[in-house]
């Protein structure tokens, strides 16, 4: 069985300019080294959005971060890679005022009044991964390589009751925040709950669990909602 590709986790604000960032820059200097982009919107279903990110984080070889609108999301996402011990590659335009804790870190630039700034940051980050793939080390803040996150034990029921939970809220609030016309989405949200599993114990008469996950992923359901699928199964808990 082939190896899954190793991917590269984009951390980066959604919209506008930023997807053809992605789309015409990032995701292609990410290929060119040999390994699949991911972006954080892939997974925004049903279910905890931040159960997601951190599958997507912890299963990514390597992080790349734009760091340039000091964002809020892209510095909580940008932390967790740090704590996870992931090694980052961040990016922002030169000059730009950056917070003191990643101001410290190596910083991949560029000149946005080069007009052909877009092909040479592209060149320059295909070497910037490669070479960190190469020595991951080097890319890992020091404060962070001697530290192994603590973990509060609890067995499985309560991991997947908060599950659950996580899951309800994230449905409230698409309902009482957004109004009555998006009860249409609460529906297909839940229809995607019940659709993963069956499609689970199919997979599962012929694949393993984690084959099973991945199957789903590529089938367009999230990270979090493939592992719940495929552990409710019949098939998973004889």
């Amino acid at each position: 069985m082939r190896e899954p590709q190793q991917t590269c986790f984009v951390v980066m604000p959604f919209g506008g300019v930023w997807d053809a960032y992605y789309e015409e820059v990032y995701a292609p200097a990410i290929q060119l080294a040999k390994l699949k982009p991911e972006r954080a919107d892939d997974v925004f279903r049903a279910g905890s959005i931040l159960h997601d990110i951190v599958a997507l984080l912890s299963r990514a070889a390597i992080v790349l971060a734009d760091v340039t609108d000091n964002n809020r999301n892209v510095h909580y996402e940008l932390g967790l890679a740090h704590a996870l011990g992931k090694p980052t590659v961040l990016i922002s335009p030169a000059g730009t005022p950056l917070f003191f804790d990643i101001g410290q870190e190596r910083m991949l630039t560029y000149d946005k009044h080069d007009a052909f700034w877009g092909t040479r940051l592209k060149d320059r980050l295909v070497k910037a991964i490669v070479e960190t793939m190469k020595a991951p080390e080097t890319a890992i803040p020091t404060a962070f390589m001697h530290i192994k996150p603590s973990r509060v034990e609890s067995d499985e029921a309560i991991i997947r009751l908060r599950r659950i939970e996580e899951q309800l809220f994230e449905l409230s609030r698409s309902v009482t925040s957004r109004g009555v016309e998006f009860r249409s989405g609460l529906v297909e949200k839940l229809h995607s709950s019940l659709a993963a599993r069956e499609r689970a114990s199919v997979l599962l008469q012929t694949l393993t669990q984690e084959d099973a996950i991945r199957q789903l992923v590529s089938e367009g359901f999230g990270p979090a909602m493939a592992e719940d699928a495929v552990a409710m199964s019949p098939r998973h808990q004889r």
